[in-house]
């Protein structure tokens, strides 16, 4: 994901960077709080972290700012603040921010408000300004996500909670190759370097589940995992 960090305290703001990045997320530093909007607008940041700015005001105004243009409304917007009081958490949520820190903080509590940002936006369709969706299909599947139903070629598949959070992410991001922790992120909200077989054993449930269709879930060795369209067959008249 592309994540945008705006503050003036540049040794904090590069830990943040340094741990978003160990979650293979793309970060881009704006210290100039007087340019960010435009900056951010020319971006398109999935995220935006507004840490050290001079003053709550000047968070607020570049709140209300990102909120103002249509390609910002849905921008999720994480404030952070070392001296803030009730009030001023109350204001920069009225604002339009989604989210507040008061530092000091720990490291995971921070990357998982990202990952709640981000999921939300994920599963609401907001992401680059994309319409909400409520079915997804990918070669002779198809996923309807307020039913949470699965059908291969018109016929139910049976998946559990769990094994259909994880189909309809990879169809979500079809042909994209999506590594191991960010499958774990989305679904199951694992932190990083945990050891775990779950993600590889419900995948070979899933494409079990799915038949044929199951072989549209690819591995990337080393890597993680991605859906394919399966490809036509050529007509031998060609």
């Amino acid at each position: 994901m592309h994540v945008a960090i705006v503050g003036n305290d540049s040794k904090f703001c590069l830990l943040l960077e340094e741990l978003l990045e160990q979650q293979n997320h793309r970060v881009v530093l704006i210290a100039d709080v007087a340019k960010a909007s435009a900056r951010l607008l020319a971006e398109q940041p999935q995220l935006v972290i507004i840490d050290g700015v001079p003053s709550r005001q000047a968070a607020e105004e570049l709140v209300r700012s990102l909120r103002g243009h249509a390609a910002t409304q849905r921008l999720p917007i994480l404030v952070i603040n070392p001296k803030a009081g009730p009030q001023d958490v109350v204001e920069l949520l009225d604002a339009g921010a989604d989210d507040f820190l008061i530092k000091p903080f720990h490291g995971q509590i921070f990357l998982a408000r990202v990952r709640a940002l981000l999921r939300r936006q994920i599963w609401g369709g907001a992401l680059k300004e994309e319409p909400v969706r409520t079915t997804l299909s990918g070669g002779a599947v198809e996923v309807r996500l307020v039913e949470r139903a699965v059908f291969v070629r018109g016929s139910p598949a049976p998946l559990t909670r769990l094994e259909f959070d994880l189909l309809a992410y990879l169809l979500r991001n079809k042909d994209r190759v999506l590594p191991r922790q960010e499958l774990l992120d989305a679904v199951w909200n694992y932190p990083e370097d945990v050891e775990t077989r779950t993600l590889d054993k419900h995948v070979e449930n899933v494409r079990r589940k799915l038949g044929e269709a199951g072989v549209s879930i690819q591995t990337v060795h080393g890597v993680g995992y991605r859906f394919l369209d399966p490809v036509p067959p050529v007509s031998p008249n060609k």
